[in-house]
């Protein structure tokens, strides 16, 4: 028994050391946080300054409504983009760009949307999309959101696709 639980605190003990000394040569490969490391040191690409970020008008005029299309797939669970069809937990989200926001006929919205104000700009969309708990606190839609800039403006492109007439796109 005693030799069982040696061998087990041994073995233990080894595998401690193989992920420390893992962890300690992988840290001495790869900077962790560095900005500019991207890969083993000495191999790292120059700073070539500020990335410019492209504005909301410059990924609209480049989105398309069929890649849109694609990306809406992750909100099929809660909406529907069919003219005329019924609601289902969300919104059917035709004709959404430029509509009054929380106000659909025959759809009942959660007191956080039945409370925002004015029409879906493409900016607002955009906003909404990044983190709709943030742009309608208390909201009981659950969608994280969509992090990456590119699929925010697919979605809009397609929801403008779907609305008959839609404001232009912002200037890129």
């Amino acid at each position: 028994m005693l030799r069982t639980i040696v061998k087990s605190a041994a073995g233990l003990i080894v595998a401690l050391v193989v992920i420390v000394g893992v962890n300690l040569y992988g840290d001495l490969l790869i900077r962790v946080g560095a900005r500019d490391a991207v890969g083993p040191v000495g191999l790292a690409e120059k700073d070539t300054g500020p990335v410019k970020v492209a504005s909301l008008g410059e990924l609209l005029a480049a989105a398309t409504p069929e890649d849109g299309k694609k990306v809406a797939k992750k909100c099929l669970s809660c909406h529907v983009f069919d003219p005329g069809a019924p609601h289902k937990i969300g919104p059917n989200l035709t004709e959404t760009v430029g509509a009054q926001k929380g106000k659909k006929s025959g759809f009942v919205y959660s007191a956080a949307f039945a409370k925002l104000s004015g029409t879906w700009t493409y900016q607002d969309l955009d906003t909404f999309l990044t983190k709709p708990s943030a742009f309608a606190p208390g909201t009981k839609m659950t969608f994280a959101g969509l992090p990456k800039a590119k699929d925010r403006a697919a979605v809009i492109a397609y929801l403008a696709s779907l609305t008959k007439s839609p404001p232009p796109f912002p200037a890129p």
